[in-house]
């Protein structure tokens, strides 16, 4: 597992529990943005102490190679988290699969960040965990998100119907994957 990734303009880093701070400002600064596509969150979600919870239930579970998480940062300011990258239900066996989650803070969409973190995340997982498909699942009035994963190379694979609720109502998603066609 990689710890941190360096590209031209940023910085992916794992993080630990003592740094929830950083995901509790990230969250609550973008909680308006981030809500309208996400399924209904925790009540103590917007706590410190939840947050540093997450952290370490994620840490383990990266130690186990189901999930990875960057978040991501300028490398002009490395304190401040402008978007996170995650790959969560990562199955080997005879799938080699996984999901592919992604938010960006308000003030940074439409840079280039996005493309330039995930492109960066999906080499460690397709190299170090030999993942042969990522999907993702939008919902269709995302136009931004389905953009995004196209210039990826991500294809259209169908609508799942009814699929994922979102603020209490179960919502259609577009199913996009990326085939690793070198392993």
């Amino acid at each position: 597992m990689q710890m941190g990734i360096q590209t031209e303009r940023l910085q992916l880093r794992i993080l630990h529990p003592n740094e929830a701070d950083k995901v509790l400002i990230f969250y609550s600064q973008n909680k308006d943005q981030f809500e309208p596509w996400e399924p209904e969150r925790d009540v103590n979600f917007y706590t410190l102490s939840y947050q540093r919870l997450s952290l370490s239930i994620e840490y383990n579970l990266m130690q186990q190679s189901k999930l990875l998480r960057y978040w991501v940062f300028l490398k002009e300011d490395p304190h401040t988290i402008i978007g996170s990258v995650n790959f969560y239900n990562i199955t080997k066996g005879s799938y080699y699969t996984c999901q592919l989650g992604y938010k960006f803070d308000r003030r940074f969409v439409g840079k280039g960040y996005a493309t330039e973190s995930i492109r960066e995340a999906m080499q460690v997982l397709l190299t170090d965990y030999e993942i042969h498909r990522i999907e993702a699942n939008i919902m269709p009035s995302n136009l931004r998100s389905i953009h995004l994963v196209q210039k990826l190379g991500f294809q259209y694979e169908g609508l799942a119907i009814s699929s994922i609720k979102i603020n209490h109502k179960w919502e259609d998603h577009a199913r996009y994957a990326f085939i690793n066609t070198v392993n």
